[in-house]
């Protein structure tokens, strides 16, 4: 399947059209865009507010894959439920233009993945994926009327969705990833049409520990400054700790150890940026002892001190 490199980090012009009051969006916020192939994209979604926020768009033709993280909003069209809310898996197809209007609430950072398929695709795929039974009911879906399945995120696209949320690299090796993730959501977004739903579930893992997996995440989101040591978090979950980081790392393809940090990391800069807090309130508030070890964690990820936030916000 050739990939057509087309990667921009764009900024918040194109959705700030689409708001009421684009001053409520903070600086921190960031979309990314990425153009996998001809009519296949990817848009990776950071929203920080200041105040809860109206968002009028307009459907299009097109099917999506639509990966809730984080986040709220209502949804304000009539007949059409646009609101979403955090664990949500939407699988939507349309070939109507409605307008449609939801209100983004500000409590919560906002973190969404979405893969959009438009008819400019099935034309540049027909030639290799035609008589394909899968590609054929996703093609119909798009000629016909706005339908939406949801359902809870499952640990697999969880997976795939919090690593495009976190590219690592720069440039080229950022673009590449984020393309080859995009794959694996279309892949995701075709079992659906063949209705092979097992191919979402990770390997090696039994209900009972993917079960268990997806709520030490939870709990770990909730607040990853109580959780003190990965012994602890497993004795908790009746596990050995071992276990718990080789099911963690099954599940989700990242460390239990740096998932817990990167949730930390992620809460100081938000208190810092939304709460206007101390560089040290906040890294006692995110679970580290020492606010030196913070600033040092938060230079590495994000490539400037806590205090360079704490000046511009």
């Amino acid at each position: 399947m050739e990939i057509q490199a087309a990667h921009e980090e764009v900024d918040l012009t194109r959705f700030e059209a689409a708001l009421r009051t684009p001053r409520a969006v903070h600086r921190s916020s960031c979309i990314r865009n990425v153009q996998v192939q001809p009519g296949l994209s990817l848009l990776a979604t950071e929203l920080r507010l200041t105040e809860p926020v109206l968002v009028e768009s307009e459907t299009f033709p097109a099917v999506c894959l639509s990966v809730v993280l984080n986040g709220y909003a209502h949804g304000k069209t009539p007949k059409l439920d646009t609101g979403f809310r955090p664990g949500q898996v939407w699988i939507s197809s349309t070939n109507e233009r409605v307008s449609t209007r939801k209100i983004i609430l500000r409590a919560h950072p906002v973190h969404t993945v979405e893969l959009i398929v438009t008819p400019q695709w099935f034309e540049f795929a027909e030639a290799r994926f035609g008589d394909d039974p899968a590609f054929d009911a996703m093609h119909a879906a798009i000629e016909r009327p706005t339908a939406t399945r949801r359902r809870a995120l499952d640990a697999r696209l969880r997976q795939i969705a919090w690593a495009i949320q976190h590219p690592p690299g720069l440039g080229i090796v950022t673009a590449l990833y984020l393309e080859s993730r995009a794959l694996d959501l279309l892949a995701l977004l075709t079992a659906e049409f063949q209705g092979n739903t097992t191919y979402l579930l990770p390997a090696n893992l039994t209900p009972l520990a993917l079960d268990r997996i997806v709520a030490v995440q939870e709990q770990i989101d909730r607040d990853p400054a109580l959780i003190t040591t990965i012994t602890a978090l497993a004795t908790e979950f009746a596990v050995s700790p071992s276990k718990l980081k080789q099911d963690f790392a099954t599940a989700f393809g990242i460390g239990l150890g740096r998932y817990i940090q990167e949730r930390r990391l992620l809460f100081g800069r938000e208190l810092i940026e939304q709460h206007s807090v101390s560089v040290s309130e906040a890294a006692y508030r995110s679970g580290y002892t020492h606010p030196a070890n913070f600033t040092a964690a938060f230079r590495r990820r994000f490539g400037h001190p806590p205090s360079a936030i704490r000046r511009f916000s």
